[in-house]
């Protein structure tokens, strides 16, 4: 498996892809860009892939956040895919596979913490005067405290 070579280009260069797939709320696009800012090594480690015309295959949030960040340059690989390949790579780069633990990180993790680096919880902070009520079981007619 050879690598391709990371180079960073200047954003006023890049163009961001018309046909992108993909959407990001403002919410999100905030939690974004903090990440990046917090991390910014970390953007090399998952660089944009542009082609030749320097259009935006995979990225193009990353590149706007970067661009709202005020940065110059962005690193990227090149690649020179036909567009059967392009249009692949686009919509593979924003599959997201997997499913958290919520347990695991309920259990572990500090939630305070993990939404600062902009992971979305499922689940609500229990209140204090907030007393537990009783649920229907899913399975039968009795109420689970």
């Amino acid at each position: 498996m050879s690598s391709l070579p990371l180079t960073h280009i200047e954003t006023s260069r890049l163009k961001t892809s018309p046909n992108n797939p993909r959407t990001i709320r403002e919410d999100k696009m905030d939690k974004l860009q903090a990440s990046i800012a917090q991390d910014p090594d970390f953007l090399s480690l998952r660089p944009l892939i542009v082609n030749r015309n320097l259009e935006v295959l995979a990225g193009n949030q990353r590149l706007r956040a970067c661009v709202n960040l005020g940065w110059d340059k962005v690193p990227c690989i090149i690649v020179d895919y036909d567009e059967e390949k392009q249009r692949r790579v686009m919509i593979k780069d924003n599959i997201t596979a997997g499913e958290w633990d919520w347990e695991m990180l309920g259990n572990e993790g500090d939630p305070e913490e993990l939404q600062e680096w902009g992971l979305d919880i499922p689940w609500e902070k229990p209140t204090e005067d907030k007393p537990n009520e009783p649920k229907p079981c899913k399975h039968c007619d009795r109420m689970i405290p």
